[in-house]
């Protein structure tokens, strides 16, 4: 077990003796897998943030039932029971006809207009309501509720408007489908990018490998050091990814923030994901270990075959 520890330690160490001597290249190439795992991050940031700000939303969506203005108060003590056995109803409450009067007369006292509309009026025009919150937020579930206390009797109307969650929820649908197939392509473009710096240093090292083949070194032996510099070339990709995505995340955020505080609201992108960033840290060390599996691999087979073949 220690001689097997020993080696690994051995194999990394010399990995990264070999970086350090090339500071440049393994930085530029560090770089492209991090500018490479950024983008992708960023939409998703974008999009998650969107999604829970929409979900927030939707939990302040209410059904407005509006009962027919000659319901009875026996009307509406029956339809209040109905609705408190409603299991798809998470709260609800009444605004009677008096109520919303007084409500319509304070606000219109602001406007001469509406003052004198409102004093025209010979009677009371406006329906005793019921203000519904759901229990679930999905747009089909409110329309299924709505359908449902629309039919109750002595309803006129119930009003719900899901049309722009709908929208919304396609549209963040799309978001993710374009962030999978960005990352499947930039994945791909990865493979080639570690696999070929992979080739290019078993190039340099190839006289290296055919001693230590000749020696009877195993492929598996041969192979170590070329993986950990896939693995480190990964892993220190995905944390300059973190870093740059903290970085734009934080400078949309100052920006955000001007924004929102004109809105009274103090929504901000979030700056940690801890989900994100482990995912991020560890598609990198594996697009890192494959690409340098099958570059090293193939290169060893080349190579060990023109050896037999002389």
């Amino acid at each position: 077990m220690s001689i097997w520890l020993n080696y690994h330690l051995q194999a990394i160490k010399l990995v990264l003796a070999r970086m350090h001597n090339n500071k440049l290249s393994s930085f530029m190439i560090c770089l492209v897998v991090g500018a490479a795992f950024c983008l992708p991050g960023l939409f998703y940031i974008g999009v998650d943030n969107l999604s829970k700000l929409t979900d927030h939303m939707q939990n302040e969506t209410e059904i407005s039932l509006f009962l027919k203005l000659d319901a009875s108060a026996d009307t509406i003590t029956k339809i209040d029971a109905l609705l408190g056995k409603n299991e798809a109803i998470k709260q609800f409450h009444l605004v009677t006809k008096d109520e919303a009067w007084q409500k319509l007369k304070a606000k219109s006292e602001t406007n001469d207009e509406a003052s004198d509309a409102v004093n025209q009026l010979t009677k009371n025009p406006l329906p005793d309501a019921f203000f519904i919150q759901a229990k679930s937020a999905d747009p089909e579930s409110l329309e299924t509720l709505r359908n449902e206390l629309q039919s109750i009797s002595g309803v006129e109307q119930a009003l719900l408007n899901t049309e722009w969650a709908k929208r919304l929820s396609s549209l963040l649908a799309l978001g993710k489908k374009i962030i999978f197939f960005i990352s499947v392509l930039l994945a791909v473009a990865l493979l080639v990018i570690i696999g070929n710096t992979v080739r290019m240093q078993i190039l340099t090292q190839k006289d290296e490998i055919e001693v230590s083949n000749l020696m009877g070194a195993t492929s598996n032996f041969i192979r170590t050091p070329f993986l950990y510099a896939g693995i480190l070339y990964g892993l220190f990709g995905g944390l300059l990814a973190i870093l740059m995505i903290v970085a734009v995340v934080q400078l949309f955020n100052d920006s955000i923030a001007q924004i929102a505080s004109l809105y009274s609201s103090d929504f901000s992108l979030a700056l940690f994901n801890a989900k994100l960033f482990v995912t991020i840290i560890g598609m990198a060390i594996a697009i890192g270990w494959l690409g340098s599996y099958l570059a090293v691999s193939r290169a060893i087979a080349s190579i060990i075959q023109v050896q037999k073949s002389r």
